[in-house]
């Protein structure tokens, strides 16, 4: 009875996580774009070929802009997470549209996928730029963070119109996060212990192997097209080793800044003033 009743707990847990991971609680944002930085913005909406309605911001610049930036977040994040990185490409020129991705913030939708339906959702705002009139004509960025850099990385792939990709902490592929993540949630014990389960209770429910979630093999498809990476030397969640993984492909096309002391998604708060810098040195090189 005893070892039943184990047996049955042991299988509960895994497949317990793997639902609350794939069903993340909703964060909604309190700031926008004018009461965090004085900047007008316009609220937007569009859709996803699935069907999924997906709300955002779209910020213009204040002059003539060099270009937009598609601006993406990260898994249980929403766009208002975002606000620090839309500062300096506000400042640098640069109209932006940022957005929820589905099962996150104000957008619709009810399961996260990490990778598997949320380019999707990317594939929407890119779309929203190209009919817009004012934005149609301009070169074409994707910056990401976490979840929204390997999914950026994943859509540059697939659309030629993207001129370049600020990848912030993406994984090469996702079982590559797995074990962070539950990590973070209940330590590394327990993380060793029950993140194959879990991996697989998740790949049952989405139907995909999580090995099959990989911006890595997109990469080739990207260049020569150049990609920016950027990972804090302390990160757990996702370490440094994915990005390394990527620059590798081809380092004279892919640029990789480590940031020493910067844990995850925080070095932009870690060296401000030199993410700043070196994110538009990039865009404003692929621009001349």
């Amino acid at each position: 009875m005893l070892g039943a009743t184990a047996l049955a707990i042991g299988a509960a847990v895994p497949a317990g996580l793997a639902y609350f991971f794939l069903h993340p609680p909703r964060q909604f944002h309190r700031k926008n774009p004018k009461s965090a930085l004085g900047l007008a913005y316009e609220r937007v909406r569009f859709r996803a070929e699935d069907g999924i309605i997906l709300r955002g911001w779209y910020v213009p610049a204040k002059q003539q802009p060099k270009g937009v930036v598609v601006v993406s977040h990260g898994y249980f994040g929403n766009r208002e997470m975002m606000l620090p990185y839309l500062a300096f490409l506000h400042h640098g020129g640069y109209s932006a549209l940022l957005y929820d991705f589905r099962a996150h913030g104000w957008s619709n939708g009810r399961r996260a996928s990490f990778g598997i339906h949320e380019p999707k959702d990317l594939q929407a705002a890119v779309q929203w730029t190209q009919e817009h009139p004012d934005l149609r004509h301009l070169p074409l960025f994707l910056f990401g963070e976490s979840m929204g850099a390997a999914v950026s990385l994943l859509v540059a792939a697939q659309q030629s119109a993207v001129q370049a990709v600020v990848a912030d902490s993406p994984y090469a592929r996702f079982d590559n996060a797995v074990e962070g993540r539950i990590r973070s949630l209940l330590g590394k014990p327990a993380a060793v212990m029950l993140a194959p389960s879990a991996q697989r209770a998740g790949e049952r429910l989405l139907g995909v192997k999580c090995t099959e979630i990989a911006p890595i093999e997109a990469v080739p498809q990207i260049l020569p097209r150049p990609i920016h990476l950027i990972h804090g030397l302390e990160d757990r969640f996702i370490v440094p080793g994915n990005s390394r993984l990527i620059h590798a492909i081809a380092p004279e096309q892919i640029t990789l800044w480590e940031v020493p002391r910067a844990r995850h998604v925080c070095s932009v708060y870690v060296a401000p003033d030199e993410y700043a810098e070196r994110v538009l040195a990039f865009l404003d090189q692929v621009t001349m």
